[in-house]
């Protein structure tokens, strides 16, 4: 992240991957840091596989003025579906960072013809940011062996990218995700956090 005292997050994918639990632990985690934070959520067809957005902001000095950044102001896209990264770029700042899920889910409406290939897609990510990480998250939630981890993978590989501390990721992470799984959730979320150390 540019700057530890201020920031914009923008979590992208489709409904049932778990992006807006994935935003409630980034915005619990800015809240437990001591930052201002807004949150904002849009989702049309979530249970259909239709987009899901939720904006995260953040800062120190000051209060944050509203919960939706400028489009280019952005400092990190954290795309949980590669089609979905690819149509949130104009939201990235030109020294913008982004975390992406190796997956690609064509929306049921589209024609094969119509759809990029994975390729594509992170090609047209990379060539729009300064630091690309790429996290295969169904196979971190395959080693821990629950499925449903791969959004905390996701947010594992994000946090190596902001300026929250260890233990707070912990406590966001105990408030954020049901009961009983937060053991799980943090075995996938130190995975996907050693992936993006690496890169």
């Amino acid at each position: 992240m540019n700057s530890p005292e201020s920031g914009s997050i923008i979590l992208v994918g489709v409904g049932g991957q778990g992006v807006l639990t994935a935003a409630e632990i980034v915005a619990q985690a800015c809240l437990q840091e001591g930052y201002d934070v807004k949150k904002s959520e849009v989702h049309g067809m979530a249970q259909r596989g239709g987009s899901v957005v939720s904006h995260v902001r953040y800062a120190h000095n000051g209060s944050v003025a509203a919960p939706l950044p400028r489009p280019g102001t952005v400092n990190l896209i954290v795309g949980f579906e590669l089609i979905e990264a690819v149509r949130a770029l104009s939201w990235l700042t030109p020294k913008g960072q982004a975390v992406v899920n190796d997956v690609l889910l064509a929306p049921p409406s589209a024609n094969r013809a119509q759809v990029p290939s994975k390729q594509y897609c992170l090609a047209k990510v990379k060539k729009h940011t300064q630091r690309i990480v790429v996290v295969d998250g169904e196979e971190l939630a395959q080693q821990i062996g629950n499925i449903r981890t791969i959004n905390t993978a996701i947010v594992g590989a994000a946090a190596a990218l902001l300026p929250i501390s260890w233990h707070t990721w912990r406590e966001a992470m105990e408030q954020s995700v049901p009961a009983g799984t937060a053991e799980i959730n943090w075995q996938a979320f130190e995975l996907g956090y050693a992936k993006a150390a690496r890169v």
